[in-house]
């Protein structure tokens, strides 16, 4: 059982004064840009920036997360004394977001809670060059498993594959979370609706869940000229009022200057109907192609 369910975060929250929020706001977008370029500067050079070493070697007395990329001779007898300590999830998951978003940005992360199972508190899959990695979360994970002989600790389960062999399964281990994770998770259990995670550098398929992200996107995303390579779908459909009709030109116009601008056809035909004063409403569907990872799934949850 989480030991800060008894906490009332929504009282901690209310005590936090505005100006207070927005300051550690501030502060952290700077640390995760600082820390993101070390990242980055460390990974041109075949460094981890987390522990000074080089990305391809490990050394058996000391883990890193640098681990998980299957560095010359790691095996999987390495990960037991590792893994059965606490090792922070949140920070674990950005560092997979961070690996994934290096090679193509978004479409190597599948967080679609669409695609997450009833029975999961989270599922997350990442991609980054032939190793793919799966988080998986149960709602009976999130609190421990009572009476039981392993992961009666509130814990979360990990998969890796490489080359699409599977090296750690879903239900070797059983990773405790450290106290730090712990507080935070039981945070957004009470206070979702006033605390979120943004993912700096990180951000997966998911972003089409996202009604801010959404609210925006045409400023996210630009159209790709490699459309089987492309991370999503965009269906649109344009339905005029008051008996207005939408000219077959004005349509041809907003794909040729798609074409050449990689701005969506839906916010260039918007900008057109208003030159025009022709009132139109344009519903637009967004969905991941197959090149955005397949959720993996765990079975038999213990």
């Amino acid at each position: 059982m989480n030991p800060y369910r008894n906490n009332d975060f929504r009282a901690f929250l209310d005590s936090i004064p505005l100006s207070e929020i927005e300051r550690q706001n501030r502060l952290q977008t700077e640390e995760n840009e600082k820390v993101h370029n070390e990242f980055i500067e460390g990974l041109k050079v075949g460094k981890c920036f987390l522990c000074g070493g080089q990305m391809d070697s490990f050394e058996v007395n000391k883990p890193c997360f640098h681990w998980f990329t299957y560095p010359s001779g790691i095996k999987k007898k390495y990960f037991e004394s590792y893994l059965e300590k606490p090792v922070g999830f949140f920070q674990l998951d950005s560092y997979f977001r961070w690996l994934a978003n290096t090679e193509k940005s978004i479409g190597n992360i599948n967080d679609l809670k669409d695609e997450t199972s009833t029975t999961s508190y989270l599922e997350t899959t990442y991609k980054y060059k032939d190793i793919e990695w799966a988080f998986s979360i149960g709602h009976t994970d999130k609190e421990g498993h009572p009476n039981s002989r392993v992961g009666s600790k509130p814990h979360y389960h990990i998969q890796m594959k490489v080359g699409g062999r599977v090296f750690l399964k879903f239900n070797d281990f059983h990773i405790p979370f450290p106290d730090s994770d712990l507080f935070m998770v039981e945070m957004f259990e009470q206070a979702a609706d006033r605390v979120q995670i943004a993912h700096s550098y990180g951000y997966g398929a998911g972003i089409i869940e996202d009604d801010e992200i959404l609210k925006n996107i045409d400023e996210v995303l630009k159209v790709s000229d490699d459309a089987e390579n492309a991370v999503f779908n965009r269906e649109i459909m344009i339905v005029a009022r008051d008996g207005n009709k939408i000219p077959e030109r004005m349509i041809k116009i907003a794909y040729e200057e798609s074409k050449s601008t990689k701005q969506s056809v839906a916010k260039i035909m918007q900008r057109l109907l208003d030159e025009a004063n022709i009132s139109a409403d344009i519903i637009s569907t967004l969905y991941p192609t197959s090149r955005v990872p397949e959720m993996a799934k765990r079975s038999g949850k213990k």
